[in-house]
């Protein structure tokens, strides 16, 4: 399995212009925003950081929005306690998967104040990673070639991606509560 971004979508993604880019890193985000939302939703002592998390998302995905701050909002994002592991690291899945959802957000705010390929091409490496992380777990794997697909998709149209990509990444919640539940 490989965990890179194809090289076809990077093409695209050199291609495409800052707006592609953008575009690229805001769904790859948008699809593992659910677990993000999902598992740390609800929590009182993490009502800043979800808030944050959605506040930046709905901005991601706005093409009018500069992203003057964009530094000032990643460093925000790396005090998010999944990027600030303890001695013993991250151990608990939940934990894990929050870890790559924050990751991915961190990298496409740096994307959409600089349009760098490079920090796309991360977000996309990260929901890869992820992908394939969670398709160890899984008694039919298949997400991480979900994902491979979704890339692709997410360089060529922008019609519905929004809502496709959150409709995907609930599932994805799904799956990962089902396997939790089911003592995997």
């Amino acid at each position: 399995m490989a965990t890179l971004v194809e090289a076809a979508v990077t093409e695209a993604l050199t291609r495409g212009g800052r707006e592609v880019v953008r575009t690229y890193a805001a769904a790859c985000v948008e699809r593992l925003a659910p677990v993000f939302l999902g598992l740390r939703g609800g929590s009182r002592d993490r009502e800043a950081d979800v808030d944050l998390f959605v506040r930046a998302l709905w901005r991601l995905w706005d093409p009018a929005d500069p992203f003057a701050d964009a530094e000032r909002l990643a460093e925000e994002v790396e005090e998010f306690a999944e990027l600030r592991p303890t001695e013993t690291g991250l151990t608990d899945s939940a934990d894990i998967h929050c870890f790559h959802a924050v990751l991915a957000l961190r990298y496409a705010v740096l994307c959409a104040g600089t349009g760098e390929v490079a920090e796309a091409g991360q977000c996309g490496h990260v929901a890869l990673t992820a992908m394939g992380l969670l398709d160890q777990n899984l008694p039919q794997p298949g997400l991480y070639d979900e994902e491979l697909a979704w890339q692709r998709r997410s360089v060529a149209r922008t019609e519905g991606l929004r809502e496709a990509c959150a409709e995907v990444g609930r599932g994805r919640l799904a799956v990962l509560q089902g396997r939790e539940r089911g003592g995997r």
